[in-house]
């Protein structure tokens, strides 16, 4: 007679530690999950060595973030847009040691800007965003991922490099700047520059410090805004770049008065949406206002007579976000220009490191904003 055997074949799968929430609920956690339980996205192995905490992650983590959202069949979210990691082994152009940096929005494989590298104007809005919704973020201690998605770091830039990212973002968001402008037959200074140019920053954290640095370096004459006296980190950045400083508590009619108007004011408070009120007077004839922070409450309006003002003397409003690996590169340029211009600057810009192995300070990080924190960096070790 003969018998029928069955083996049970159980596969397992390492385990990693992550960095996990479970938007739109507020929570984190740190817990080690299956490798295959995470979301990976192309053939080069990658260990994490850095992230970086931004506001996003913090608006995730306490639930304020409407658009965070799940990957899709998952109960949970693996944290974090800001990463640098080594490669593990060569592949796809990569070499063993290499360093890189993952681009965090991956488009929506249909409209033709996401078909050709530029998810940051996709048309469907079906695009995603690796920690934030849809596909699963870098706080983690390896992944994989498409070359497309990677930019390599220099390991010159490996202690500022995190910066890359957020800066993406406003490297791009200056571009855009520039090509509105071209509407203006000419809008250089009459030595060919942009250096008789006035830009009112409104916002002194770490958004604001990076348009700084790259509105200086560019030879704008920049003025910074916010509602108290500089600290004295931002009194760094103020000598260290020519940069001007009003404090806005009373409003903005003195800096009206003393300055006149400006010909681009850039919104990076993230706070309530009346300031927008406030600052449009301020703009001049031709004048951009370029929003970038997301306002967390309140609301703005135009009256007649202003939206007439606006349509007379060409102004526009314009949403600002999202780098895409174009970006990052430039990014990295002036990281490492500024160690030259801006020694002291540079210095600043991380705030701090925290281990992973500290996980009662990373969950604090993680929730909470230190005073006069620029980047605060997690060390995978």
């Amino acid at each position: 007679m003969r018998h029928k055997v069955y083996i049970l074949v159980i596969l397992t799968y390492p385990l990693m530690k992550a960095i996990i929430v479970k938007p739109p609920n507020p929570g984190v956690e740190i817990t080690e999950i299956n490798e295959n339980e995470a979301n990976n996205y192309g053939k080069v192995k990658i260990r994490t060595l850095y992230n970086g905490i931004c506001g996003t992650d913090r608006e995730i983590v306490n639930g304020k973030l409407t658009l965070s959202n799940l990957p899709k069949g998952k109960n949970f979210l693996i944290l974090g847009h800001e990463a640098i990691g080594v490669v593990e082994e060569p592949c796809c152009g990569f070499s063993q040691g290499d360093l890189v940096m993952p681009v965090n929005r991956r488009g929506c494989g249909v409209c033709r800007n996401c078909l050709i590298g530029r998810p940051d104007f996709c048309e469907t809005g079906q695009f995603v965003e690796a920690g934030i919704h849809g596909i699963d973020g870098f706080m983690r201690e390896e992944w994989y991922d498409d070359p497309r998605y990677l930019v390599r770091i220099p390991k010159t830039l490996e202690d500022i490099g995190i910066l890359a990212q957020p800066l993406a973002d406003i490297e791009k968001s200056i571009e855009e700047i520039l090509n509105i402008q071209k509407r203006v037959p000419v809008w250089s200074c009459d030595d060919g520059t942009l250096n008789c140019r006035k830009v009112l920053i409104i916002g002194t954290g770490p958004i604001g410090i990076l348009f700084t640095l790259v509105l200086r370096t560019m030879g704008l004459e920049v003025w910074m805004a916010n509602r108290r006296e500089p600290t004295e980190i931002e009194q760094t950045f103020i000598e260290e770049t020519s940069t001007n400083y009003f404090n806005s508590l009373n409003g903005y009619d003195k800096l009206k008065e003393s300055i006149g108007k400006f010909d681009l004011i850039i919104d990076a408070t993230g706070a309530d949406a009346g300031i927008i009120k406030q600052v449009i007077p301020l703009l001049g004839r031709n004048g951009v206002l370029g929003l970038f922070g997301f306002p967390i409450s309140g609301s703005f309006s135009m009256d007649f007579n202003a939206i007439q003002d606006a349509i007379h003397a060409n102004k526009v409003i314009v949403g600002l976000v999202n780098g895409q690996k174009p970006h990052f590169q430039q990014a990295l340029v002036h990281l490492a220009s500024w160690k030259t211009l801006y020694p002291k600057s540079s210095r600043l810009l991380i705030t701090r490191t925290v281990s992973i192995n500290d996980e009662k300070e990373v969950l604090k990080v993680l929730k909470e904003k230190e005073h006069g924190e620029i980047k605060i960096k997690i060390v995978w070790e």
